[in-house]
């Protein structure tokens, strides 16, 4: 294919039955479309249903005032959202920690259904920005402001919250409540706390969401206009979801998948599992699929599934097949995050940490498709990767962390991570400089 040097690694292909393993060679993206701030039907439809029906959302005893004429429109890929500030009474405060530093906003969202009926949820920015503005539309669904830290808290109709998230810098670092290293999420009552001037008082709300141990960054259970999904735009932190990945691999199902397939890989075929969430934490693994040297099928309808692992049996570096179809698996199923690469005696990890410009990238450099040979980079990347190939050499580690650098450069929204001696995952991302001569150097970015 044009001269591309053809090395034998394992990859995903998608195709109509499925994705496959198989082998071959080795940003922020605009918010969609908002509309204008002046009442328009979308609002005046919420508002007309929001005042005949009965919502006994708790928020709403300690509201003052429903900034209507404020409403936020968004239109994305999963349908359309209302946004509608809220202003709290004079000194009402709600909180997710006991910080007092931290000052709270809110939002009703609303989302509309083909009945002409809404879901309607609580978003509760809690920030130490105290220049946070709560009708600026660059925070809406579907995008999240690169400039906000905090935690962002979701409560349904029924008092419960659902999710509850840390970010810093516009990106998720960990689950609220969620701990790293048992990566299961604290089932704790009275998490939330209500402060109506010098008085603190436990809300009723509660916060008992099932994350179990996976990657599921957005709140379970919310059915019907967008089944599953809050804010598409959720981006990961790549310190952050490396930290969550070294807690994963420590749990008796990861583990329990990883010795399977070593030990079928003495067959010199690729072999594939997927992950689950299980109840109280624990990991469940689909049944393992066997493929042949080439290629596995990977399972995407098991229950609760976030990651697939597989095998290379010739001990090839992770490949562009592998990036693509953890893009698409990450696609299809919003909690499939991640792909873990067993190969050579080392084990790698994809994560998609900003699935919106994953598939802006995976859009404009579209796999490069043959008769013979598996997919590939296109001819730009493949370019690229071949450039940076000196600089950190022939292993797999250096060919992972020369793939991962070019990704990055092109804003591809995807971690590549290795696990080390002690069981941690551990990123590539790397730092240019260039010196007055013209001279490039490269160092290693470590996370905290």
């Amino acid at each position: 294919m044009d001269g591309k040097l053809k090395k034998a690694a394992s990859i995903f292909i998608l195709i109509s039955v499925g994705v496959f393993l198989s082998q071959c060679q080795q940003d922020e993206n605009e918010a969609p479309d908002i509309q204008k701030r002046e009442p328009n039907k979308a609002v005046t439809a919420a508002k007309k249903w929001f005042e005949n029906s009965r919502l006994q959302l708790e928020a709403l005893a300690f509201t003052e005032t429903i900034e209507w004429n404020n409403a936020i429109v968004t239109n994305g890929e999963m349908g359309r959202m209302i946004e509608v500030p809220l202003i709290l009474k004079p000194n009402t405060n709600t909180n997710v920690v006991t910080d007092e530093d931290y000052k709270t906003h809110m939002r009703l969202l609303f989302i509309p259904d083909i009945a002409g009926t809404y879901k309607v949820y609580d978003i509760v920015y809690t920030t130490k920005d105290y220049a946070f503005d709560n009708t600026n539309r660059e925070q809406n669904f579907y995008h999240i402001d690169p400039r906000y830290s905090g935690y962002i808290t979701i409560q349904d109709s029924q008092n419960k919250i659902i999710y509850s998230g840390e970010f810093v810098n516009g990106m998720v670092t960990i689950l609220h409540n969620l701990s790293r290293g048992s990566n299961e999420t604290s089932r704790t009552y009275c998490r939330y706390w209500v402060y109506v001037g010098p008085t603190v008082t436990c809300s009723s709300w509660v916060w008992e969401p099932d994350y179990g141990s996976g990657y599921n960054w957005g709140p379970p259970g919310m059915s019907g206009a967008v089944p599953r999904t809050y804010f598409p735009s959720f981006k990961l932190d790549p310190c952050g979801a490396a930290k969550t990945t070294t807690g994963i691999s420590a749990k008796s199902g990861y583990l329990n998948a990883k010795s399977d397939i070593m030990q079928a890989s003495a067959d010199g075929k690729e072999h594939s599992i997927t992950l689950g969430n299980g109840t109280g934490g624990a990991l469940t693994q689909a049944p393992m699929n066997n493929g042949g040297t080439n290629g596995v099928v990977v399972n995407q309808n098991w229950p609760g599934a976030f990651a697939a692992m597989h095998n290379h049996p010739n001990n090839t570096p992770l490949s562009s097949g592998d990036i693509y179809a953890a893009v698409t698996l990450n696609t299809k199923n919003s909690n499939f995050t991640t792909s873990f690469i067993l190969t050579g005696g080392e084990t790698y990890a994809i994560v998609i940490t900003n699935l919106t410009a994953a598939k802006a990238f995976v859009a404009a450099y579209p796999a490069d498709i043959s008769p013979i040979y598996p997919p590939e980079f296109p001819q730009v990347i493949f370019n690229q990767i071949q450039s940076v190939k000196e600089v950190f050499g022939e292993s797999n580690a250096g060919r992972t962390m020369g793939i991962d650098f070019i990704l990055d450069k092109n804003n591809a929204g995807i971690t590549l991570m290795k696990q080390d001696g002690n069981g941690q995952f551990n990123t590539f991302k790397i730092k240019m400089d260039t010196k007055a001569d013209g001279s490039q150097t490269y160092s290693r970015i470590p996370c905290n």
